[in-house]
């Protein structure tokens, strides 16, 4: 029998399913009920051995709000993906990513500063309720 091939980008999407699964603190075996398929086949999906269907992406969107690009291509388009992105990453590029957006606060005039503040009270006071 032959083996498939493990690419880059095969390892990259089971990274981010990865991701998911423990951003949602669920085992492999509930993210195997979750997205209705057995143990064995979600481990496969999870180390890049099985590809991930377009039921399994409409599953991850429907379950956990993930998009399709997410998974397939690492695209980033809100909140959620790019906390899953940074849950899926090492300490060292966690630890750079950090320094990245104190380094862009830091480039911030008083106003913009002022007006960013001003946002995340907004977004903090909204999910306070």
């Amino acid at each position: 029998m032959d083996k498939k091939n493990i690419t880059t980008k095969d390892k990259q999407k089971a990274k981010r399913l990865r991701s998911v699964r423990n951003k949602n603190q669920l085992t492999q075996e509930k993210m195997a009920e979750r997205l209705d398929v057995s143990y064995s086949t979600y481990q496969r999906m999870e180390s890049g051995r099985n590809n991930i269907t377009i039921a399994h992406l409409e599953k991850l969107n429907k379950e956990f709000g993930v998009s399709a690009d997410y998974i397939l291509f690492g695209k980033v388009v809100d909140k959620r993906h790019y906390e899953l992105e940074f849950e899926g990453s090492n300490n060292e590029t966690k630890f750079l990513t950090v320094i990245h957006l104190v380094a862009r606060l830091c480039e911030l005039d008083k106003k913009q500063y002022e007006n960013l503040l001003a946002n995340i009270e907004r977004g903090a006071n909204k999910y306070s309720r």
